[in-house]
């Protein structure tokens, strides 16, 4: 393709076709377009065509920029006192995430750890004023490899849980392989730490390195920190936001601003956009800022992307199918979407064998409950009484009141102090029954690891106020060991 797309054609397979429409093109086009009489003409419209109770809290996020934008010159409309609530809502929570959240960062940076904000964190550390505009509920903290488990025992130190339910035991024994976690404390606080600013699919060992070698330092609530550079900001925004279909879009908002109030390097983004394999993004969201919200744009570097050999036919498709709003979707394309990032996932995802403990998976299969069975969330293996350290072979089995629906079973064995395994059941039957799961495998015991306990875990953090749904499918079950049997290996 060497020709920028019409915006009069948004008809698949043009790229137009990708582009924000209906509702949510128009809070957007209220939030970033150049024309303010187009952009107040915009948010009219969308509070004549919507309830205010309807919206969705990606909706509330886009309100809360148009709210700053415009400010009392809402105050002719009925819903302006209802803005200003949602604008105030939003801000306090962000303010309260940062409350709880700065102490941990405080000891990170008297750890002489170099913290670098990442997506609406950077808006907020360039102009404080921003922090009424951007919502953002987590913090985005990128750390070089060699300071990102030392971040980790920071947060696990004072408390903060990983939101996959994982142990500090568990995660440990995996860190090396971890490229993003995201952690939870009480109500508010919320931080993801990331080894990584991009998904798989656009990271590399090089680029990455210089993303981390390219930085500018800021001040962040009283804190030094840093900040990437306007080219990888810009490449970020757009990898990100063209991944999630949309789920909130936030990150047009933030290349608006980079592109409006800072200078872009094109020759570099482009640079940095081939390398990280975003051609494809990069052309559906510049194409649309221009087009669409009126930004300054050169039509060369849009050529000079569409022009780009990389930016195939099947690319082009499959970029289209990320970044379109998910809500717009019908049945078969977002069966396709799901298609797409499955595949992205698997060519890039990966476990570091040579560091992580294994993880071993098996099914569970319909069982009569042993009567002497005493399910519990944490159980102590019974080993064999000249246990010396080394590699064993386990044959390990467990049973369980089974859950009412297919999900996963999260467990792990465990030493004292360390993790030794990570073991992973799938239960597919839909009806209730008593079920057994069997786990083989070889495990590394060290001299101090005894005693060796199986522990259940939880599908995800179980937070305060999930439903009935939530707990069937995510909650740890309580299991009892019917069998246990370890040999020595080799």
């Amino acid at each position: 393709m060497t020709s920028q797309p019409s915006s009069a054609s948004r008809r698949f397979p043009h790229i137009s076709w990708a582009w924000p429409n209906g509702s949510r093109h128009k809070l957007i086009t209220a939030a970033i377009h150049l024309n303010d009489e187009t952009a107040f003409a915009a948010i009219k419209d969308w509070l004549n065509e919507t309830d205010l109770d309807d919206a969705t809290f990606a909706e509330h996020r886009l309100l809360s920029a148009i709210t700053t934008r415009f400010a009392h010159g809402l105050a002719q409309m009925p819903e302006y006192a209802r803005l200003c609530g949602l604008q105030r809502l939003n801000w306090t929570r962000s303010r309260m995430a940062i409350a709880i959240s700065r102490p941990a960062l405080k000891e990170m940076v008297n750890a002489g750890l170099r913290i670098i904000l990442l997506k609406g964190a950077c808006r907020v550390a360039l102009d404080m004023d921003e922090q009424k505009s951007r919502t953002s509920y987590d913090l985005d903290l990128l750390f070089h490899p060699d300071d990102f488990e030392k971040a980790f025992e920071i947060l696990a130190a004072g408390g903060w849980q990983s939101t996959r339910g994982e142990s500090v035991l568990g995660l440990r024994a995996r860190l090396s392989s971890i490229r993003a976690r995201n952690f939870k404390k009480g109500r508010f606080g919320d931080i993801d730490l990331h080894r990584s600013a991009y998904h798989l699919a656009s990271s590399s060992d090089a680029c990455d390195q210089a993303l981390l070698n390219d930085i500018q330092p800021v001040s962040y609530y009283g804190l030094p920190m840093y900040i990437p550079s306007v080219e990888e900001r810009l490449t970020m925004a757009i990898g990100h936001g063209g991944w999630d279909g949309h789920s909130h879009s936030d990150w047009l908002v933030d290349a608006a601003r980079i592109l409006d109030r800072e200078s872009v390097d094109w020759a570099k983004f482009i640079q940095i956009i081939k390398a990280r394999r975003l051609i494809g993004p990069a052309a559906i969201a510049l194409s649309y800022l221009q087009q669409e919200m009126g930004l300054q744009i050169p039509d060369s570097i849009l050529d000079d992307i569409y022009s780009q050999r990389r930016f195939s036919k099947a690319a082009q498709i499959s970029a289209m199918l990320l970044a379109k709003d998910t809500n717009t979707l019908n049945r078969g394309q977002k069966i396709a979407r799901g298609i797409v990032q499955g595949v992205e996932r698997i060519r890039f995802s990966g476990r570091d064998t040579s560091h992580d403990t294994p993880i071993f998976r098996a099914l569970t299969w319909k069982a009569v409950p042993s009567p002497d069975a005493t399910p519990a969330l944490e159980q102590q293996v019974a080993l064999p009484t000249q246990l010396r350290p080394g590699v064993w072979a386990f044959n390990l089995t467990l049973e369980m009141p089974s859950p009412r629906k297919p999900r996963r079973i999260e467990l792990e064995l465990n030493g004292q102090d360390r993790n030794l395994s990570h073991l992973q059941a799938f239960h597919i039957r839909s009806t209730a029954a008593h079920v057994v799961v069997r786990f083989r495998g070889q495990v590394d015991i060290k001299a101090g690891d005894p005693p060796i306990t199986v522990s259940a875990l939880p599908g995800k953090l179980m937070e305060e106020g999930l439903g009935a749904e939530d707990h069937d499918k995510y909650a740890a079950l309580p299991f009892s060991i019917r069998s246990a049997a370890f040999q020595r290996h080799g």
